[in-house]
Protein backbone atom coordinates (compact mmCIF):
# COMPACT_ATOMS: atom_id res chain seq x y z
CA UNK A 1 0.00 0.00 0.00
CA UNK A 2 1.16 3.52 -0.72
CA UNK A 3 0.90 6.23 1.93
CA UNK A 4 -1.93 7.81 -0.07
CA UNK A 5 -3.84 4.51 -0.12
CA UNK A 6 -3.33 4.09 3.63
CA UNK A 7 -4.51 7.64 4.29
CA UNK A 8 -7.60 7.15 2.11
CA UNK A 9 -8.45 3.88 3.85
CA UNK A 10 -8.08 5.44 7.30
CA UNK A 11 -10.31 8.34 6.29
CA UNK A 12 -12.95 5.95 4.94
CA UNK A 13 -12.80 3.80 8.08
CA UNK A 14 -13.08 6.82 10.37
CA UNK A 15 -16.11 8.11 8.47
CA UNK A 16 -17.80 4.73 8.94
CA UNK A 17 -16.93 4.50 12.64
CA UNK A 18 -18.05 8.10 13.25
CA UNK A 19 -21.40 7.36 11.60
CA UNK A 20 -21.82 4.24 13.76
CA UNK A 21 -21.03 6.20 16.93
CA UNK A 22 -23.51 8.93 15.93
CA UNK A 23 -26.19 6.29 15.33
CA UNK A 24 -25.48 4.58 18.67
CA UNK A 25 -25.69 7.87 20.57
CA UNK A 26 -28.86 8.98 18.85
CA UNK A 27 -29.94 12.40 20.04
CA UNK A 28 -27.95 12.23 23.29
CA UNK A 29 -25.97 15.44 23.78
CA UNK A 30 -22.21 15.19 23.49
CA UNK A 31 -19.18 17.38 23.21
CA UNK A 32 -16.72 17.06 20.36
CA UNK A 33 -14.19 15.58 22.80
CA UNK A 34 -16.69 12.95 23.95
CA UNK A 35 -17.53 12.06 20.36
CA UNK A 36 -13.85 11.82 19.43
CA UNK A 37 -13.11 9.56 22.40
CA UNK A 38 -16.02 7.30 21.50
CA UNK A 39 -14.90 7.07 17.87
CA UNK A 40 -11.42 6.07 19.06
CA UNK A 41 -12.94 3.48 21.39
CA UNK A 42 -15.17 2.09 18.64
CA UNK A 43 -12.35 2.05 16.10
CA UNK A 44 -10.32 -0.14 18.46
CA UNK A 45 -13.10 -2.35 19.89
CA UNK A 46 -15.99 -2.30 17.43
CA UNK A 47 -18.24 -2.34 20.49
CA UNK A 48 -20.05 0.99 20.53
CA UNK A 49 -23.50 -0.56 20.06
CA UNK A 50 -23.15 -3.04 22.93
CA UNK A 51 -20.92 -1.21 25.41
CA UNK A 52 -22.34 -0.18 28.76
CA UNK A 53 -20.47 3.10 28.40
CA UNK A 54 -22.75 3.98 25.46
CA UNK A 55 -25.86 3.32 27.54
CA UNK A 56 -24.47 5.38 30.39
CA UNK A 57 -23.64 8.25 28.07
CA UNK A 58 -27.12 8.18 26.56
CA UNK A 59 -28.56 8.26 30.09
CA UNK A 60 -26.52 11.37 30.89
CA UNK A 61 -24.20 9.55 33.33
CA UNK A 62 -20.96 11.09 32.08
CA UNK A 63 -18.84 10.03 35.06
CA UNK A 64 -20.21 6.50 34.84
CA UNK A 65 -19.54 6.36 31.11
CA UNK A 66 -15.98 7.58 31.60
CA UNK A 67 -15.34 4.86 34.18
CA UNK A 68 -16.47 2.20 31.68
CA UNK A 69 -13.51 2.80 29.36
CA UNK A 70 -11.21 1.04 31.84
CA UNK A 71 -13.15 -2.21 31.52
CA UNK A 72 -12.00 -2.62 27.92
CA UNK A 73 -8.33 -3.34 28.59
CA UNK A 74 -8.13 -7.06 27.77
CA UNK A 75 -7.21 -9.08 24.72
CA UNK A 76 -7.28 -12.86 24.76
CA UNK A 77 -8.49 -12.68 28.36
CA UNK A 78 -5.34 -10.90 29.53
CA UNK A 79 -4.98 -7.32 30.73
CA UNK A 80 -2.69 -5.46 28.35
CA UNK A 81 -0.88 -2.39 29.62
CA UNK A 82 -1.08 -0.74 26.20
CA UNK A 83 -4.87 -1.09 26.21
CA UNK A 84 -5.01 0.18 29.78
CA UNK A 85 -3.10 3.30 28.70
CA UNK A 86 -5.24 3.73 25.60
CA UNK A 87 -8.50 3.46 27.55
CA UNK A 88 -7.20 5.95 30.15
CA UNK A 89 -6.32 8.41 27.37
CA UNK A 90 -9.77 7.96 25.83
CA UNK A 91 -11.44 8.51 29.21
CA UNK A 92 -9.39 11.66 29.74
CA UNK A 93 -10.38 12.94 26.30
CA UNK A 94 -14.02 12.00 26.97
CA UNK A 95 -14.01 14.04 30.18
CA UNK A 96 -12.46 16.91 28.23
Amino acid sequence: WTQAQCDARLESDLERYAAEVAAALGDAPRTQAQFDALVSFHYNTGAIARATLTARHRAGDIAGAASEFARWNRAGGRVLHGLTRRRAAEADLYLG
